[in-house]
């Protein structure tokens, strides 16, 4: 029944984001039950600000505090940007709070062999290259990773044009497959580009499948 369900929030900065782990949870993950908070002018901020502020970080703070108040049974934080905030939210809530980027870097850094990490966001990359050598650290695995941009893909996902943003990525990943043995995909708006894109070589990771685990496997664990 429907009132059974386990409710799952995805608390986001992007619509870019909201609908490839819809998308994915509506395939995948039928037995919840997926409420949606959305701030879509923070992703800006943090792009004019040049850095996450105390500000910014107070207006994701109400984001998750709605979701929890709500009745969320986990929730999601799907903006990179804010992945390395989780452990401080994870003390304040009681209520799971979860990103899917960091349950991607936490299986890729098991693996062995050359990795690339691909960002379109200029802000995401220190960010999420400081959560990768957390795991692998955390893992005891080598640190090494080498980081790329496709800021073309984000200025085009700016404008809404996301089949030029998925081609723009299918190629650089095209480009990196037989140098490299895994391949990231680091934001979740950039799933949707793995559907049409086969490798010779690499193995392709986005971040959906990796959350959906996670989330099964810490509402099992409570």
């Amino acid at each position: 029944m429907e009132k059974d369900k386990k409710t799952i929030a995805l608390v986001n900065v992007t619509m870019n984001a909201v609908n490839p782990m819809i998308r994915y949870l509506t395939k995948h993950a039928s037995e919840w039950k997926v409420r949606t908070y959305l701030d879509s002018y923070l992703l800006e901020k943090v792009g004019i600000e040049g850095k996450v502020t105390d500000d910014s970080v107070g207006r994701m703070l109400d984001m998750i505090a709605k979701a929890c108040k709500d009745g969320a049974d986990a929730v999601l934080v799907t903006c990179t940007i804010f992945s390395a905030f989780q452990p401080y939210f994870s003390k304040i809530f009681s209520v799971p709070i979860l990103t899917p980027d960091g349950a991607m870097l936490d299986e890729v850094s098991k693996k062995t062999g050359k990795k690339a990490i691909i960002c379109t966001f200029h802000g995401t990359v220190e960010i999420t290259r400081n959560q990768y050598v957390k795991y692998c650290q955390k893992n005891s695995m080598p640190e090494d990773a080498d980081m790329y941009t496709v800021p073309d893909a984000f200025a085009a996902a700016a404008k809404s044009d996301m089949e030029t943003c998925w081609h723009i990525i299918r190629e650089k990943v095209q480009e990196l497959d037989e140098q490299y043995d895994h391949i990231v995909l680091a934001q979740i708006s950039m799933a949707v580009a793995a559907d049409e894109l086969s490798t010779k070589h690499a193995k392709v990771y986005t971040s959906p499948q990796s959350a959906v685990e996670a989330i099964r496997k810490t509402l099992e664990s409570n």
